[in-house]
């Protein structure tokens, strides 16, 4: 069995929380995962329109304001689903992020559900990140939750480390 390890840099920030660089970029992806549901959404509605009714098809307009209202509906739910269940999107996956709560325990759905609400409706609370000693946004004090690198996979969660973590070796997936 071949193995990857994790090289010296990764090892030295995981379990500490995340800066604003890596979780804008995370929202950024996660931002598309939820414009591109959307958008898969659309093309399975237009193509029950045509079906149904080929000969007057047209593609159907959902408006604006409607559109804005189901993206930001969409993104809410996905990131409720993933806090709450692995802690992660495709974009805290893709960077080696997990959100945890006090303790790295699961958020749990009502915390995941009220911190998608905050981060989706008031994306500018992320921003407290800059300010915040303790690397974290508004969202993160008020619910006690943090952004921390981790790139374990399932049950081993990224606490803050009170002295250097020994290597971590993951399985090389072939």
């Amino acid at each position: 069995m071949s193995r990857i390890v994790l090289p010296g840099p990764a090892r030295s920030v995981q379990g500490h929380r995340a800066g604003i660089v890596t979780r804008a970029t995370a929202g950024a992806v996660d931002l598309v995962v939820a414009v591109v549901g959307v958008a898969m959404g659309y093309a399975v509605w237009s193509r029950a329109v045509f079906v149904l009714g080929p000969a007057s098809f047209h593609f159907p307009d959902p408006g604006g304001l409607r559109l804005l209202f189901l993206v930001l509906g969409v993104l809410t739910a996905y990131l409720t689903v993933a806090w709450a269940t692995t802690g992660r999107t495709v974009g805290n996956r893709l960077l080696g992020l997990r959100v945890v709560g006090d303790g790295s325990v699961r958020v749990g759905f009502v915390r995941a559900l009220l911190r998608a609400l905050l981060c989706v409706a008031f994306p500018v609370l992320l921003f407290w990140v800059l300010v915040s000693p303790e690397n974290r946004s508004l969202p993160d004090v008020l619910l006690r939750t943090s952004v921390v690198y981790d790139w374990t996979s399932g049950g081993r969660r990224g606490s803050e480390p009170t002295t250097t973590p020994p290597p971590i070796v993951l399985p090389h997936d072939e």
